[in-house]
This record gives structure tokens, sequence and C-alpha cells, in this order.
């Protein structure tokens, strides 16, 4: 099983869950000035089943490897055989998850060099992944300025390079994106999308699939999506009080029951959002009410 709830849950997912969605290309591509991407095959979610390596800098190097997330040796040598090339000076992390993170360690040692992250990731990743280098809010590392976006992951970081931003897992460009009560925070995560698209991010380089050319749309998206569903969990708790079985059955009905172990994870988020809130409070027995 997994190092987390949330791995756990990924496992049982891919157990039933085809990952058919995001077929890599092959080789390096080129997805804007100075980026590009590698797609990986990694532990996440379905339907992804790759994660974006992307490289930050000028074509013969050096430069940033960002989410080298694939533990699987094959995959890894394809990254290798790549950088053979390529002269690399650091691996950054958005954050801690497995998927972004399980090559990290296997491609600073092979090219010695350091895994930069931020100080909240470090301390996930304690015991696991040595983070020599501590990023802020705002530093600027091999050309490309960190945003702290917390919210998916305590920790989690977007990269931006101009107008053009690597935005981990704050997006998807296949698949869904997951907030675990355990490991993120739903009031956070809302207030990271705001932050994105307040500084008009217009590219966004997601860590699953294809590059989103609308970044402000997307964004935009995002937010009323998030506010539906929680609109329909306050919805939800009108009357006598729930079980979060209950909640999930009334608030996820459009969601396949085979995701609702998922869905019940988000809603907690949701409901704890609205708790410190006061929209909503829990009772005995793990009962939920307005």
């Amino acid at each position: 099983m997994g190092d987390s709830p949330v791995e756990d849950l990924y496992e049982r997912v891919r157990a039933v869950v085809a990952a058919t969605a995001d077929a890599p290309q092959s080789g390096l591509a080129s997805v804007a000035p100075g980026i590009r991407v590698l797609a990986l095959r990694t532990p996440t979610l379905p339907p992804a089943a790759h994660t974006n390596v992307y490289l930050v800098g000028p074509e013969g190097g050096p430069v940033a490897v960002v989410d080298p997330g694939s533990p699987y040796p094959e995959e890894q040598a394809i990254l290798d055989g790549l950088l053979s090339e390529i002269p690399i000076s650091r691996v950054l992390l958005t954050h801690h998850h497995a998927d972004h993170t399980g090559g990290a360690v296997a491609l600073a040692k092979k090219w010695n060099v350091p895994i930069a992250a931020h100080a909240l990731t470090a301390k996930r990743l304690a015991g696991k992944v040595v983070v020599d280098e501590l990023i802020e809010d705002g530093e600027v590392v091999h050309g490309a300025t960190a945003v702290f976006t917390p919210g998916h992951a305590e920790g989690h970081l977007v990269f931006e390079v101009g107008e053009v931003a690597i935005a981990g897992d704050m997006v998807a460009g296949v698949g869904t994106i997951l907030i675990d009560p355990d490991e993120g925070d739903m009031a956070q995560y809302l207030a990271s999308l705001e932050r994105m698209r307040d500084r008009d991010e217009r590219v966004l380089l997601p860590a699953h699939g294809p590059v989103i050319t609308d970044g402000q749309r997307k964004l935009t998206e995002y937010l009323a999506h998030r506010r539906m569903r929680e609109q329909r969990v306050i919805d939800a708790l009108t009357g006598a009080p729930k079980p979060l079985h209950a909640l999930v059955e009334t608030v996820y009905s459009d969601t396949p029951r085979i995701l609702w172990g998922l869905a019940e994870r988000s809603l907690l988020a949701h409901l704890g959002k609205l708790e410190r809130e006061g929209t909503a409070r829990s009772v005995d027995g793990g009962l939920w009410s307005r």
C-alpha cells in the first residue's frame, strides 16, 4: 500500500479504473520558450498514467528539472539518457506527492545536483527525500519565479517563466485535483487559484495532461466548479444532521460511485472550510448539519 491515506486511495482507484487518457509523446517536446516536457509513467490517479517532467533552460543547458516523479527504473533511464547531453543544475519540486518526487533522489544522485523545494514540502519528505535548498515565495530559481500556492499540498509551488506557469497539481489537463484534508486545505486552494488568476498566467503547464493554452479561462472554470460543489454541500446540509456517506451520495451524485472514496476526502475538505466559516458543524456520531 502507499505511504499515506491518499496514496492508498490512489491504489484502490488504479485497481479498477483504466489509465488511458494521457498517452505520452515520444521524447522531449517544446511547450514554451525555454521549457520542454517529457511525460513519464508514474503511480498517479487515473485516468492519468504519467507525470510531466519539465526542463527549464536553454536547449543546450543547463536546465532545472521539475518534478521527476517516476519511481520506475526504465522510465528514469529515459530521462537520464536525455540529460546525458544536457547539463542539469538542480531538481525542483512543486510538492511532496509520490508521483512528483519518485525519481528525484535517483536523479539528483546520478548527476550530483541539489533538490530544491518549499520548506513545508521538505518537512513532508523528511526521511524519504533530502531537500538541499529551500525555496521561498517570490524567489527566482534558474530563471523561474516560485509562487507559493498551498491547498492541494501545504508546500505547493508554481514556477512561472514569463506568462507561462508550471502548475504542478493546481490544475490538470486530464483527470481531477484532489484536496485531501490530511494534506491540503480547501480555503487555501481556492485562494491559490485566485492568486494565480490575478497574476495573469496565460499558459498553464500541468503535471498531468496537455498544455492549457487559456490559463485564465481554466482557472475561472476551476473556481466556478469548486464553488458549485461547495453550494451543493451547503444545500445538502439542510434539515436533519446527516452522515458522510449520505452527503457523498447527494453532493457527488454526478460522480461515478467507484470514485466516492476520493469524493469523501474532498467533501471533508469542503466541510472543514465551511465549519471554520460557521456554515457547517459536526455533531455527535459523525453527523453534519448547518
